[in-house]
């Protein structure tokens, strides 16, 4: 009975969520495989994480509405390099919106479009306690381009698990290595304890207490 139960499989987007996609049937989906994903604004490409026979106790009484439609082909590159020009023409323009608004000081760390370019995906920092109002720049990108803006603020934690960085252990840092959720609960005399010296500084590239000594 169980083979008769459909697939389906775990999906990363590069903005690191996490999608559960019906997968084809025969589909062979080996983990790391990049696809073409249907979600509900459009195709986009993820990352095949892990795949398994369809249990509602795991998976959730539903059954996804996304799908995974096919494997990332060779012939898709061009697309995608056509993507990645037009979504920094588009940050071009998103910044200089902004920058009319008073918004001079915001830095995009990361930026994507979609690849059926129905959505352009900005992560930015700002300056220190400022929140943008982006809602100008946002619709003014969505009728120059016909493309909806995701605008997300990232903090010092975010901004290093998306970009990357090595730890003071010399390693990927946890946060954008195989950690998911930052650690809760890192009291000062938590990390001092952990620590055990004065010497071995808590704090971790963003500034912030090491993920690790949750985990110690």
């Amino acid at each position: 009975m169980s083979e008769e139960l459909p697939h389906v499989a775990h999906v990363l987007m590069p903005e690191r969520g996490m999608f559960l996609v019906c997968l084809p049937e025969g589909f062979d989906s080996p983990y790391g495989t990049r696809c073409i994903v249907q979600l509900d604004y459009g195709e986009d490409v993820a990352e095949v994480r892990c795949a398994a026979t369809y249990d509602p106790e795991i998976h959730g009484p539903r059954m996804p509405g996304f799908r995974l439609i096919r494997p990332l082909a060779p012939e898709d590159t061009e697309r995608l390099e056509a993507n990645e020009q037009l979504a920094e023409s588009m940050c071009v323009t998103f910044l200089k919106l902004a920058a009319a608004d008073g918004h001079a000081a915001l830095r995009i760390v990361h930026r994507r479009l979609s690849f059926g370019r129905e959505r352009l995906f900005i992560r930015f920092v700002a300056p220190e306690k400022t929140r943008p109002d982006l809602s100008r720049p946002c619709s003014e990108i969505r009728r120059l381009f016909n493309a909806t803006v995701n605008v997300w603020q990232l903090g010092p934690r975010d901004e290093v698990a998306l970009t990357g960085a090595l730890g003071p252990c010399g390693r990927r840092c946890c946060c954008c290595d195989w950690q998911a959720r930052y650690p809760q609960g890192l009291t000062t005399d938590r990390v001092r304890a952990q620590s055990g010296s004065a010497a071995i500084a808590p704090n971790g590239i963003c500034g912030r207490y090491r993920c690790c000594l949750a985990f110690e």
